[in-house]
């Protein structure tokens, strides 16, 4: 990638980022029954609407939200499964007497909620925050609930380890909002159901199980803010790779607040070391050395954001050289290969700093010139036209090589002026090739007249 005097990968614009979960993306087949219900049964209604396809679109964070409590949903109806088969054994086994009634209202409860929430899911496509909120709350009052009635309160301290896992969950596929939502509920929840079991002359000690707490507590909050950590870290790693993907190399991975010689990291120095190979490849034209169509467009977007904010002019300049089929024909595609080189070095070398060379085609260049009128950009597309006519290429030195040149310039007042330069600058550069090529034709309203009128023309010719 070339810019004129500058460094291969220019700054970038302020850019939206989705969060890291909005763009998870999660496939999985043959889940049986409950897959069915998450996805669709061949029973329900044509009408709902279920989620879109993960492969090709982009998901919203509702979207996502929605996809991860779907395939969720058999992991919460496989544990309320479990905890009624270990309850049926015991029972079966004479380990316990009976099961209490309160223990079986819980998990059918547990059950329904699971059910009902993944059918609105379904039927709508997306999970707002509030479900996601009520699903979490219900794992938790279901872990507490199970635990007050089905064990003995010397053992309420091993729910803590089932509201760990909650808590990951949560962390890991929602973010840190909701992992730190899910740890002030599992610590009232706890508070709650000790209670009335906790106290002196009672089964449970207050010191004793305040301890315990605290160090729960401390434990999740340091995953919450470690792994949060890690997952922003990663995030950003993810969002350089989505923009390499596009194109746009101009971030580099900041490695100044990268204290920790982990993965991370280690990925984040390894993106940097190839950052600008990588830029050359996916932007530059290996025969000219020029940017290629991607590059250019890529610049063009840049450039005239920058020129609405500051109501700067922009110059396009469409090139192309002249006769060229005829010296591939007549002198062999190497010698014109060898034009195409030199033509792009000339560019380069004339080219201001700033200003930005492209090759878009076979034999077609296009300069872009930033806060550049119409005047300066004619004494520079001058320039470039002797600079070609004067120069002698290798391998076709009998020959006289000449460019054809297409000037527009105007002030840019909004982003949406791209399409219109384009036609411009190619409408400009067709009239110089009208008015026998090897010259410099500057774009007006009339050019554009004259191309409709030619138009026409060759329509009715063909009818």
């Amino acid at each position: 990638m070339h810019f004129a005097q500058s460094s291969p990968i220019a700054s970038a614009g302020p850019r939206h980022n989705l969060p890291y979960n909005a763009r998870i993306s999660l496939r999985h087949k043959g889940f049986g029954y409950w897959n069915e219900l998450a996805w669709g049964s061949p029973f329900s209604p044509a009408s709902h609407s279920p989620l879109p396809d993960l492969r090709t679109k982009t998901l919203t964070i509702e979207q996502a939200n929605g996809e991860i409590l779907l395939w969720q949903s058999r992991i919460r109806l496989g544990f309320a499964l479990l905890i009624a088969s270990i309850g049926t054994a015991l029972l079966a086994s004479d380990a316990v007497p009976h099961i209490s009634s309160s223990s079986v209202a819980a998990v059918v409860a547990y059950v329904l909620v699971t059910v009902l929430l993944t059918m609105l899911v379904r039927r709508t496509g997306e999970a707002t925050q509030g479900v996601v909120l009520a699903i979490v709350a219900a794992d938790i009052l279901f872990v507490f609930a199970i635990t007050g009635v089905a064990t003995p309160p010397e053992y309420y301290g091993r729910s803590l380890l089932f509201g760990f896992a909650i808590l990951h969950l949560s962390e890991f596929y929602f973010g840190r909002k909701i992992a730190w939502g899910a740890l002030v509920a599992i610590v009232v929840g706890y508070l709650g159901m000790i209670r009335s079991v906790t106290g002196e002359g009672r089964a449970l000690g207050w010191p004793q199980e305040l301890a315990s707490l605290a160090v729960f507590v401390l434990a999740a909050s340091s995953f919450i803010i470690h792994y949060g950590s890690f997952k922003e870290r990663l995030h950003r790693i993810a969002t350089l790779f989505e923009r390499a993907q596009e194109g746009d190399f101009s971030e580099e991975f900041d490695l100044a607040h990268e204290k920790r010689p982990d993965g991370v990291t280690m990925v984040g120095r390894a993106y940097n070391r190839v950052r600008a190979q990588l830029a050359n490849l996916v932007l530059t034209d290996p025969l000219s050395g020029c940017l290629n169509r991607r590059g250019l467009e890529q610049q063009l977007k840049r450039e005239l954001a920058r020129a609405a904010r500051t109501g700067k002019d922009v110059a396009l300049l469409a090139l192309d050289v002249d006769y060229f089929k005829d010296i591939n024909d007549s002198w062999g595609h190497q010698a014109g290969d060898t034009v195409i080189q030199e033509v792009g070095e000339l560019l380069r070398s004339i080219a201001r700093g700033g200003d930005c060379v492209a090759r878009t085609g076979g034999d077609e260049f296009t300069l872009l010139l930033p806060e550049t009128s119409a005047a300066g950009a004619f004494r520079l597309a001058t320039r470039v036209r002797e600079a070609v006519a004067l120069h002698r290429f290798p391998g076709v030195s009998k020959l006289a090589v000449s460019v054809s040149i297409g000037l527009v310039a105007d002030r840019v007042h909004d982003e949406n002026i791209l399409h219109d330069l384009h036609s411009r600058a190619d409408e400009a550069l067709y009239a110089a090739k009208d008015a026998g090529r090897d010259r410099v034709s500057i774009w007006t309203p009339n050019l554009r007249a004259l191309a409709v009128t030619r138009a026409s023309q060759q329509i009715a010719r063909a009818g």
